[in-house]
Order: C-alpha cells, then sequence, then structure tokens
C-alpha cells in the first residue's frame, strides 16, 4: 500500500468549502476514500487540529456549530490512520527546520515512511519548500 501523509489543513478543506483548492483536496481524498490509490496517514494531533479548525470556523461565523460538529464526525470517519512518529524525531525535525513542534510531527511521519506530506498550510510549505517530501495541496492533480 501507497502512503501519504494529510495534515489538517488540507483534511479542513474536505468540510469547509470556502476554502482555497478545495476541489484539489477533495480529489486527493477521493483518490484514497474511493480509489483506494493510497492510505492517509496523520499523527494523532491532526484530530485535535481538524476540532479546532472547525471550532475556529464557527466562532467565526462560518459555519454553525451543529454542522462543525458533523464534520467533525465525518472526518474522523474517513480513514486517516493516526500513526505517531518519535518525538525525539519530530524535535530534531522542527529544530533543524525552523518550524513548530506540530507541523513537524507530520513531517517527521513522513520522513519515517519516505511518503509525501500534503498541505494547505502555505507558511508551513514555504518554511520547507525545499524538502522533497513535501507537496502543495493546489498542485494535486
Amino acid at each position: 500500500m501507497n502512503y501519504l501523509i494529510v495534515d489538517a489543513s488540507v483534511s479542513l478543506k474536505w468540510a469547509l468549502n470556502d476554502e482555497e483548492y478545495v476541489t484539489q483536496a477533495v480529489a486527493l481524498r477521493d483518490a484514497a476514500v474511493r480509489e483506494r490509490r493510497f492510505e492517509m496517514l496523520a499523527p494523532s494531533l491532526w484530530v485535535y487540529e481538524v476540532a479546532n479548525g472547525l471550532n475556529v470556523a464557527v466562532r467565526r461565523g462560518r459555519i454553525d456549530g451543529a454542522t462543525g460538529e458533523q464534520a467533525l464526525r465525518l472526518l474522523l470517519v474517513l480513514g486517516v490512520r493516526l500513526v505517531d512518529p518519535a518525538p525525539v524525531d519530530v524535535y530534531r525535525e522542527a529544530e533543524q527546520s525552523g518550524i513548530a513542534v506540530y507541523d513537524a510531527a507530520y513531517l517527521a511521519l513522513a520522513r519515517a515512511l519516505d511518503a509525501p506530506l500534503w498541505t494547505g498550510d502555505w507558511r508551513f510549505y514555504q518554511a520547507v519548500q525545499g524538502d522533497s517530501l513535501v507537496r502543495w495541496i493546489g498542485e494535486f492533480v
């Protein structure tokens, strides 16, 4: 099975249709869920980042609370398998790349599995742009 790592910024596009690059994010999801071309993985913090993103969307009036809760339930059953990289690897990745530890968790997992990491977080992407494992969701075909 081929693996790919999805971060919360990509996953939130599956629930928030007013985001940029929704079409590409949905195509990635469908390639995994419907076509079974690969398995989606994320560190366990993905759950809390997705929940937080939906909560922020509710607070900003983009969606209502019931919609946010329903979206979270749907995201949790999509089959994103949670796999945690070694904490020391995460720390090293953050230190070497100059990125936040929570972003480094995704990158450390990608590195451990030699799997592409898809992100919709432009600042994170720019910070690690030279890394061949990190892919911009706007480029998913």
